[in-house]
């Protein structure tokens, strides 16, 4: 179980390219790409080996390659951008785009983009084995077992010599099974194949089993073959009697086209006549009115001339005419500011106004100044008074003292007497 999850989550299954490119191909056939992708882009049907070997022009083979990736990737996604190509892309651009467009469907690529360009082999049956199964998934299409009918037998259809040559020799079957293999393998050699490419497969059936049950389901397998008939036959007789048709045809519609010839060129003869007849006639007027058209011409270009003159006049004209504007602006401006007095009295009324300011300040400089003197008044005598006050003091203490001293000389001498 853990090695089928790692092979399931390394991506796509890298079996044999025949086998690959060949269930592809049977896939294409289930999305019916013929009506969807053949039919628009007016290509034929793909061979089931198209991409497994080298094709005999490798640019259409890489055409064929990556315009069926872009159909397929709009089929899964719905979008035509998902893998768009345009005709300016080299191939590098285009293999780029590609991965880009693999990479976001979620294809996990074991080999470098490059090896897409070379438009056979692993990696381009890995990307189409992919992509068909992406675009049958975004369908909803599963694979279910087969229903086989119960007793119900192919009819076999052809005479006789016809069923001789279709039995099937076993010996023969064998001999053309051993040569396609033995070609495939030339081819693979060419090719680089995964690893389960190389192993050797050993058959676990019983040969005596095989061979009983290939006798037993040969007759049920052969195709039926549709009584022949003779294409190239029926075709020419097609052909001889289409001739005839045409033959029958053709007469009367010559005998037609020449009769219409002959009325036109009768119609276009008097068409001729007619038109000589009115050169004829009016050859004098085509003159005067060749010569009116000289004139016109003249009178146009001397009239153009003027008007180019009184153009340029017209603009010398406005600029003078704006010159003008300005000076007369700018006098009357001037004009107006020599009579009008209303600054002067503006003036005098601001000089008004600082006098009367100036007065209030004075005023109030008094004030202070007056309210800064007494201040300084009633500072000094303060101070004044402070001093006559320690003055008394200091004097009241000196007395005291002096008091003190009588009173002490005369215990003193009370007491020596």
């Amino acid at each position: 179980m853990a090695d089928e999850e790692a092979v399931e989550n390394t991506g796509p299954a890298m079996g044999p390219i025949f086998l690959m490119c060949e269930n592809s191909i049977e896939k294409l056939k289930i999305l019916n790409y013929e009506q969807g992708y053949c039919r628009k882009l007016n290509k034929a049907p793909l061979h089931r080996i198209h991409f497994a070997i080298p094709g005999a022009n490798a640019f259409h083979q890489f055409d064929d390659f990556v315009n069926i990736a872009s159909w397929l990737c709009t089929e899964i996604t719905g979008k035509a951008d998902t893998f768009r190509i345009e005709q300016s892309d080299d191939p590098n651009v285009i293999v780029n785009k590609l991965m880009l467009a693999l990479r976001q469907l979620d294809f996990r690529s074991t080999f470098p983009a490059q090896k897409l360009r070379t438009p056979y082999g692993e990696p381009v049956c890995a990307v189409l084995d992919f992509l068909t199964d992406k675009a049958l998934a975004a369908r909803g299409f599963e694979f279910r077992e087969p229903i086989h009918p119960a007793n119900e037998e192919i009819e076999q259809v052809g005479d006789d010599g016809q069923e001789d040559d279709e039995i099937i020799e076993d010996d023969g079957v064998a001999v053309d099974d051993e040569v396609f293999y033995e070609d495939a393998s030339r081819l693979d050699a060419s090719v680089s194949l995964d690893a389960t490419a190389h192993q050797m497969i050993h058959a676990q059936i019983d040969p005596i089993a095989w061979k009983t049950e290939l006798e037993r389901v040969a007759p049920k397998l052969r195709a039926q073959q549709m009584p022949s008939t003779n294409e190239w036959r029926a075709h020419v007789d097609q052909t001889v009697t289409t001739k005839a048709q045409i033959e029958k045809l053709m007469g009367d519609s010559a005998n037609e086209l020449s009769s219409m010839n002959k009325q036109l060129n009768e119609e276009l003869g008097q068409l001729r006549m007619k038109e000589k007849y009115i050169n004829n006639q009016y050859n004098t007027l085509c003159l005067e009115y060749t010569d009116t058209k000289k004139k016109l011409d003249e009178l146009e270009k001397i009239s153009g001339v003027s008007r180019e003159a009184v153009s340029k006049l017209t603009g010398e004209l406005a600029e003078i005419s704006e010159k003008l504007d300005e000076l007369k602006e700018s006098f009357e401006s001037k004009d107006s500011g020599l009579h009008d007095t209303s600054p002067l009295v503006k003036i005098k009324a601001a000089l008004q106004q600082l006098k009367e300011e100036i007065h209030e300040f004075d005023m109030r400089i008094g004030v202070v100044s007056n309210q800064l003197l007494m201040a300084r008044v009633t500072d000094h005598n303060r101070s004044r008074a402070k001093a006559a006050n320690k003055a008394k003091q200091r004097q009241k203490g000196r007395k005291r003292g002096n008091n003190h001293g009588d009173e002490d000389d005369d215990a003193s001498t009370g007491s020596r007497d």
